[in-house]
């Protein structure tokens, strides 16, 4: 009688509780690992985007340091100059003063990193929102495409009077 009572305290777990307690570690681990994949391309991505700003603002430093009337603030294109007739900070022809312009063609100005990484491209909009100013957009093309849109920025650089 006391072998029986031994017996029945011993049983231990089943073949389906361990089988069920593996599926349920291998779901968990299985999370965790998509978890970090996801936490990898948001650092990666969050990375480029860094990296573009800081190339930019580097770039725009120097940009900004010009004079007023320097050969860099030119609207080469002239679909930023005299757009805007009745004075109300809005282009008549419809468009956004060509500011928008990211091709080799269409832009004021274009300039790639050393690294070929990133193709920076700036418009330039005089008299833009008033007279005396220029408004200069800047939009920074990541050339391997991991960046889905350009990073933009838009600067406006005052005449002195």
């Amino acid at each position: 009688m006391n072998l029986m009572k031994t017996r029945q305290s011993e049983k231990g777990f089943t073949l389906i509780e361990v089988l069920v307690a593996m599926v349920i570690l291998t779901i968990g681990i299985l999370s965790l690992y998509t978890m970090q994949l996801s936490s990898i391309r948001g650092n990666s991505h969050a990375g480029r985007l860094t990296e573009a700003s800081t190339w930019n603002a580097d770039r725009i430093e120097r940009v900004i340091g010009l004079p007023y009337t320097d050969a860099a603030f030119t609207d080469m294109d002239g679909d930023g100059t005299g757009q805007d007739s009745d004075n109300d900070g809005i282009d008549d022809d419809g468009g956004n003063f060509g500011l928008d312009d990211s091709t080799p063609a269409s832009a004021d100005g274009m300039t790639t990193s050393p690294d070929n990484n990133y193709t920076f491209f700036w418009n330039i909009a005089k008299d833009v929102p008033m007279p005396n100013l220029k408004t200069i957009r800047v939009l920074v093309r990541d050339n391997r495409n991991v960046l889905s849109a350009p990073v933009v920025f838009t600067y406006i650089k005052a005449d002195v009077i």
